[in-house]
């Protein structure tokens, strides 16, 4: 057995030596490996640097491929960020664990007995003045129209998040806790998945304790909420939306736990019961797991501005008709305010001293504590008691000599809204770089979920990486990174990686409405994809030919074509009468790259992808990798190509839409998501098709010319070959765009498809048919038949260009109207 590694190990290996006086994780002060990493360490110097080069960069492609992101709020306004993840885990022994597991699980009880004491009891806390009057009436997070709401088994936590930092001398200190919105959960989830997929050798050669059991309680937690015992529950996530800095993570969790994400648009108040709107009419919701602050959950009785909130769901929890998780009203616990008086507070409803203290606090309320915290001002962490304001927190170490000065007078001047802290000298762990090991500052988030009368620790956490050395404040916002992490000693039958498709579901099956949101964004983006679709086969027709510019025919083609689409409106082309060859090449430029190009590739991607970022739960991690490189097509790319090299990067995006059709037949399960993302598709492929054919015909130019183009744009050139042996004919290519039920490119196939969907959608009563959607799909399929074929071609023979565009006029309107009756019937209304 190797005694001390520090010589042994590569240069590489070697991390940088931590911060004068820090607690260094991986190594005892003589330089020795702690036990508990030396496993750990072994194995990866036996890697090499370039496998961990390999590997770091296989980490970062995973990350890019699932979109793993988070917001934060710039001058901008909300940035959508990677997702950072170090290479290397945090390793933490089992005894360790055992103290810090005993520690969070103490922590949770006593604050859900200070939440029973607050909004169910007496309050005989307050009365006994162990806890201040300031701290409850003045904070805005103490909701008293929460007062006396029923709470399932009084569990009023059921999951629990706790920030812990580790001093020089090796004590670990709670920062913060995390209650009415515990973020991180699914970020740990996901470093799991992607670290020990990278480190699969490293990570079965070590008993990790796994995340899967933690998830099976808390899904099991969860529904067993259910105030409604005579019925399976309907659990919902709550969230505020796609622009929610941890929007990734509440898709992630909703998927993973099998339960339906909702945003509050999605769900009403009716006879004190919520219910999620869905196509098939509202279904009842039992249980919310809600990722959205305390106050804006109710706009009626909470704030009045909030847009993310419910009106009427504190009357409906009044009535005892859904379980909130966690109990609104649970963030007046988290003021800084109350950590000096937990230790007093655990005596008084546990009969324990507290296992795991807090960072060392003064809160300016108390004379004695605002004293002290006004002579060492320059050498504390100021935060505000309730973070109402912009800026709640201050580094008196960084703080300027008139800066302390004016901290100092409103802090004189209101002392209650002021809490002082001792700053912790964050332990360091190491991190990979890219080329070798580093010391980097971290904290610990570890979450915990009610399991009936007590609670279970997730084994692991998230590991936090803070990017700043040497401020004690930024360090605390911890914008550097994230680490897996691995509790050794702790293997058990669930330690294997927790898989989001076949982990643990109910005996008993669940309710799957589809929200009317979700309904309508799928409706959509099929129809940004079918847009996309059409402007790329536009662009490949027309660059093909400038490739070939040798053949004036396959020229004047390409001319005609731009000039046709640009006219017309099918192609964001400039509003000129004619190109020539390098105008051509400029425009199509434009078309791909410009970010103000309204239409565009760029803007047309980008649109797509926002669509799916609001339902990415519904995705599987195939198709969101498809979603992901369309998402950056238009990115990081030369401004200035050639015709040559604009063909190969439209072939790119051509196969990145067909991944993306493959994935939608092959993977998306014949639900009504699927129907809805099907029934945009077809809709916007009827429309283009017939206002292209429409000005080929009756706008001024040789429409023989176009008729090769025509089938290329419509993807049909190979079924006209199988078919007919000779040169494109107008009527027959006609026939094979317009009436051939076995061309998915052809207007009856599509109307065929249209009309099979909207059978299948759910009437006002629940049966399937009889509805707006299908009355009017039967007036288009009453109108397209072979004796309107036959009229058609008659008039084209006659040359009666206004009676042709009235008719294609017709067609474009009827299934317009098909889409103004799904809006009506399934996305606007609430059914009853």
């Amino acid at each position: 057995m190797i005694q001390n590694m520090t010589c042994e190990l590569p240069q590489w290996l070697n991390a940088s030596l931590p911060p004068l006086g820090s607690y260094d994780e991986m190594r005892l002060p003589g330089g020795a490996l702690r036990d508990h990493w030396r496993p750990f360490i072994e194995r990866l110097g036996a890697l090499g640097v370039e496998e961990l080069g390999n590997r770091f960069n296989h980490t970062q492609r995973i990350l890019r491929n699932h979109g793993v992101t988070y917001h934060t709020a710039t001058h901008e306004g909300n940035a959508r960020r990677p997702w950072e993840l170090d290479l290397l885990p945090y390793v933490i022994s089992q005894e360790e664990w055992s103290t810090i597991e005993r520690g969070i699980i103490q922590r949770s009880r006593l604050h859900n007995l200070i939440l029973q004491d607050i909004y169910e009891n007496p309050q005989f806390l307050l009365r006994d003045g162990d806890i201040p009057p300031a701290l409850l009436y003045a904070n805005p997070n103490y909701l008293r129209a929460c007062r006396g709401i029923p709470v399932p088994r009084r569990g009023h936590l059921q999951l629990h998040a706790v920030d812990l930092a580790r001093s020089p001398t090796g004590q670990w200190w709670v920062l913060d806790d995390r209650i009415q919105n515990p973020n991180g959960l699914g970020y740990a989830l996901e470093n799991r998945s992607i670290i020990g997929r990278v480190h699969q050798d490293l990570f079965a050669g070590l008993e990790v304790g796994g995340l899967s059991r933690f998830f099976d309680l808390l899904r099991q937690n969860l529904i067993g909420l259910n105030p409604n015992l005579d019925r399976y529950p309907r659990v919902v996530l709550l969230t505020s939306g796609s622009r929610s800095p941890a929007h990734y993570e509440h898709s992630l969790l909703a998927r993973y736990l099998g339960f339906t994400l909702a945003e509050g648009g999605d769900l009403t108040v009716r006879q004190n019961q919520v219910f999620l709107k869905t196509v098939e009419g509202p279904q009842r919701v039992d249980v919310i797991l809600r990722r959205v602050n305390d106050t804006l959950c109710d706009p009626l009785e909470l704030n009045q501005q909030s847009i993310s909130g419910i009106p009427g769901l504190v009357q409906a929890a009044r009535f005892g008709n859904v379980a909130i998780a966690n109990s609104l009203g649970s963030a007046v616990v988290e003021t800084p305010a109350l950590l000096p008086t937990l230790a007093n507070l655990s005596f008084r409803l546990l009969g324990e001293e507290l296992i795991l203290p807090n960072a060392e606090t003064w809160w300016c309320g108390d004379v004695r504590h605002c004293r002290y915290v006004l002579e060492h001002l320059d050498q504390l962490i100021i935060k505000r008691t309730f973070t109402t304001h912009k800026r709640s927190t201050y580094s008196g170490i960084e703080l300027s000599g008139p800066e302390i000065e004016k901290l100092r007078g409103s802090i004189q001047k209101w002392p209650h809204e002021f809490v002082g802290q001792r700053p912790v000298q964050l332990s360091t762990a190491p991190v990979w770089n890219g080329q070798q090991m580093e010391s980097r500052p971290i904290v610990l988030r570890v979450f915990v979920t009610a399991t009936g009368d007590s609670y279970s620790v997730l084994p692991g956490g998230l590991t936090k990486v803070s990017g700043f050395e040497h401020s004690p404040l930024k360090g605390l916002q911890l914008s550097g990174g994230s680490k897996d992490t691995w509790v050794l000693g702790r293997r058990s039958f669930d330690a294997g990686l927790p898989l989001i498709v076949l982990e643990s579901r109910p005996a008993k099956r669940m309710e799957t409405g589809v929200p009317s949101r979700t309904a309508d964004n799928f409706f959509w983006l099929g129809r940004y994809a079918e847009r996309l679709e059409q402007l790329a086969l536009n662009l490949n027709v027309i660059i093909s030919r400038l490739v070939e510019s040798n053949e004036p025919r396959r020229e004047g083609q390409a001319l005609q074509m731009a000039n046709l689409l640009g006219q017309t409106g099918l192609t964001p082309f400039s509003s000129v009468t004619e190109y020539d060859f390098s105008g051509l090449i400029s425009a199509i430029t434009e078309v791909y790259f410009g970010e103000n190009c309204q239409g565009g590739v760029y803007d047309l991607c980008k649109k797509l992808f926002n669509i799916a970022v609001s339902i990415r739960d519904r995705f599987s991690n195939q198709t969101w990798r498809v979603l992901n490189q369309l998402n950056e097509f238009p990115g990081d790319r030369e401004a200035t190509l050639n015709a040559g090299e604009l063909l190969s990067v439209n072939h790119d995006l051509l196969m990145y839409l067909s991944a993306f059709s493959g994935m939608q037949n092959e993977n998306v399960v014949r639900g009504y998501e699927w129907r809805f993302l099907d029934f945009g598709k077809r809709i916007e492929r009827s429309q283009n098709l017939c206002f292209l054919i429409k000005n080929i015909i009756i706008l001024p130019g040789d429409t023989e010319l176009l008729l090769n183009p025509l089938l290329e744009v419509c993807d049909s050139s190979m079924t006209y070959r199988r078919q007919h042996y000779s040169e494109p004919e107008l009527g027959l290519v006609l026939r094979t765009l317009l009436m051939d039920g076995s061309n998915p490119r052809s207007l009856r196939f599509n109307l065929d498809r249209l009309q099979s969907h909207a059978l299948a959608l759910p009437g006002e009563s629940g049966a399937k048919g009889e509805t707006p959607v299908d009355r009017q799909m039967q007036l288009i399929q009453n109108s397209v038949t072979e004796s309107w074929y036959g009229d058609l071609v008659d008039n084209i023979t006659k040359g009666d260009k206004l009676r042709l565009e009235g008719v294609f006029d017709e067609i474009e309107q009827q299934v317009c109207g098909v889409s103004d009756a799904l809006t009506q019937q399934y996305f606007s209304l609430v059914r009853k």
